[in-house]
């Protein structure tokens, strides 16, 4: 009988039980480190310390989030797409540095042809926001004739994030223009928003939500395929007259291209499983991040299908990091 030892370790308070690999386990025998391009307390931190215990109850080893802020995240990418291909780091990464800055940033020298899917973890929509006051759009029908009447301003967290791009598709959904302000982050951006400073933002449910249950902002529309559970009133933009492909962050973990099969399928089966976990579903929802299960293949179908079309945004927007 294989010799197995057991410890344990807590996700939030829950008490996990962990098997030791049993011998002649082929992988993994030593720790796994999923390696975050944001810094501690951001989403993708976040997530990634929650995924990280269930995961090692599954793989029978521990699992290390590791944060590289370095180069705005460029650091980390290039580590893992140029580092070990044997599946003990992976990269937790999403939409915006895996499609966006290899586009506007020559220095990132990385693309998503450098990287295997392992397997994905989230899918967030946004929402479009505005001040909740009497003056304030209540509809996007509001927003878009206020835009075709009044020059106007939306804000965002920063040039390239998400937030600037999803506002840009929605602006070009309705035919309409508006000044962009960036921000350093979405507080700032939400900040100035409930303050009357711009029109409008499209923003993570994560950011938004709070500000939204206390009555400093309104929700338009969400950007998802379905609306949303914390929002059920507020319609999708395709409800809304502003039909389209749905706009969302995907997230998920990847290995250095050329992993092994068999190592991805271990990785990927142990994700899938820990996302199963009813405290880690539970942590997910309250943080309003959707939790995406599917196979690898396609998850990273999925990827390439969506890059063309960031791809030629970002471009039309001739937006560069010099």
């Amino acid at each position: 009988m294989p010799f197995v030892t057991r410890r344990r370790m807590m996700l939030g308070g829950t008490i996990l039980t962990l098997a030791a690999p049993a011998r002649g386990q082929s992988f993994p025998t030593r720790p796994v480190t999923l390696v975050v391009s944001q810094g501690p307390g951001s989403g993708s931190d976040i997530s990634a310390r929650l995924l990280a215990p269930a995961m090692a109850a599954v793989l029978r080893q521990p699992v290390v989030v590791e944060n590289r802020t370095a180069g705005g995240g460029i650091v980390a990418h290039q580590a893992i797409a140029r580092g070990a291909a044997d599946g003990y780091s992976l990269l937790f990464s999403s939409t915006a540095a895996l499609l966006i800055q290899p586009v506007m940033n020559p220095a990132a020298q990385y693309g998503l042809d450098d990287f295997a899917a392992v397997a994905p973890v989230l899918r967030s929509a946004f929402v479009v926001l505005v001040a909740n006051a009497p003056t304030a759009p209540r509809s996007i029908g509001d927003l878009v004739a206020l835009l075709r009447r009044t020059p106007s301003a939306y804000a965002s967290a920063g040039v390239g994030t998400l937030t600037h791009l999803a506002s840009e598709v929605v602006l070009r959904r309705a035919g309409v223009q508006a000044n962009h302000i960036p921000y350093r982050g979405s507080g700032a951006a939400l900040t100035d928003l409930m303050a009357g400073q711009v029109l409008f933002a499209t923003d993570s449910l994560t950011a938004a939500t709070p500000h939204i249950a206390g009555g400093r902002l309104r929700a338009l529309a969400v950007t998802g395929t379905e609306r949303e559970a914390a929002l059920t009133d507020v319609p999708t933009l395709t409800e809304a007259g502003l039909p389209g492909p749905p706009i969302a962050v995907l997230g998920g973990l990847f290995a250095a291209r050329g992993t092994r099969p068999e190592t991805l399928a271990v990785l990927n089966a142990a994700v899938d499983q820990a996302l199963q976990n009813a405290e880690l579903i539970a942590r997910f929802a309250a943080s309003q991040t959707g939790i995406m299960r599917e196979p690898r293949e396609a998850f990273g179908q999925r990827l390439r299908d969506e890059a063309p079309f960031w791809r030629q945004l970002v471009r039309e927007l001739d937006l560069r990091v010099e």
